[in-house]
């Protein structure tokens, strides 16, 4: 359950920039889903947003393909403003990793074993 200062706002974010579907939305909660996965969204009024030195990964998300995630998403990714997302690129975790920043400031993330990881364990 991701909770959400504006819900207006972050159902918005994660199904017109982020392409998810909403197979069920009552008031100000929604579960949406991506590639099979799914968040639920709920707003808590007042809730202060995050200050970004304060901002961290709320939501991580495993992909078949964040590349191609990532290119298609890019058009609509393009309308967020600067350092909102970072990647695609290999993390030294051995995770290819795909950063979008939330509304609330915090982060949400798609990742997928990195090429050196899947080689290793092939």
């Amino acid at each position: 359950m991701l909770q959400v200062p504006d819900f207006s706002i972050a159902f918005k974010f994660f199904t017109e920039i982020l392409g998810f579907s909403a197979p069920f939305r009552l008031g100000n909660y929604a579960y949406l889903e991506l590639e099979g996965a799914g968040v639920r969204i709920l707003e808590e009024r007042g809730r202060p947003p995050v200050e970004l030195e304060n901002a961290r990964t709320t939501i991580y998300f495993d992909v078949r393909d964040v590349d191609a995630l990532y290119a298609e998403l890019k058009p609509r990714l393009a309308a967020l403003p600067g350092g909102d997302v970072q990647g695609p690129r290999d993390q030294h975790w051995n995770q290819r990793e795909l950063q979008v920043r939330l509304p609330d400031g915090n982060w949400l993330t798609f990742g997928q074993p990195s090429r050196r990881q899947r080689l290793d364990c092939a």
